[in-house]
């Protein structure tokens, strides 16, 4: 199961992403998720967290020159994506002990990265459920993972937001118990 929030700059896709997070704890999560670096209410960076290690790494600024690569008015950080970040996502791997993988996301700023997008196709190769970001613009590079007939594309607004991370749980849920009966093969089924 794979599912890909989508939504514009600043609706709450990385706040549903913690909250996934913490109601998912139970289940080993792994993953990354990026968050905004603020000064005097202006947004002037981001960060890019590992779960649940702990780490972090300056991933773009406004004040600092990070790389020669810019996304707009952000000097973009290539060598924490290539060293960093894309490492981390290939070591998740099907046979982890991590139940859910969160990734947050498959946005400009890594795609600036040549080899981000062979380690977006590792992790949506997973047999396990991921859950990811990406970015709301109808980017060539991106419509792969939005218009995979397989995945779950949620559109996060105002007004579902606060929901997101609940149903998301319970699809998860509901997802290992189909599992478990799959593999016990008691799903049989008589309808008359």
């Amino acid at each position: 199961m794979k599912i890909i929030l989508r939504g514009r700059s600043g609706i709450g896709k990385s706040t549903i992403l913690k909250k996934i997070y913490t109601l998912l704890e139970s289940k080993n999560p792994k993953g990354c998720i990026v968050e905004e670096e603020r000064e005097n209410g202006e947004r002037v960076g981001f960060v890019i967290k590992y779960l649940p290690e702990g780490g972090s790494t300056r991933l773009a600024s406004i004040s600092e020159k990070l790389s020669d690569v810019y996304l707009s008015k952000y000097s973009i950080n290539i060598d924490a994506i290539e060293n960093e970040m894309i490492p981390y996502m290939l070591s998740m791997k099907s046979e982890s002990p991590h139940v859910v993988f969160i990734f947050d996301e498959i946005g400009r700023m890594q795609q600036k990265s040549a080899k981000f997008i062979q380690a977006v196709d590792h992790i949506m190769s997973i047999s396990k459920p991921v859950i990811a970001t990406i970015v709301y613009d109808d980017e060539i590079w991106a419509r792969k993972y939005k218009n995979d007939i397989g995945d779950i594309v949620i559109t996060v607004t105002e007004f579902n937001r606060d929901y997101i991370a609940d149903l998301i749980k319970t699809m998860l849920d509901y997802y290992e118990k189909y599992n478990v009966l799959l593999k016990n093969k008691k799903f049989d089924i008589d309808i008359f």
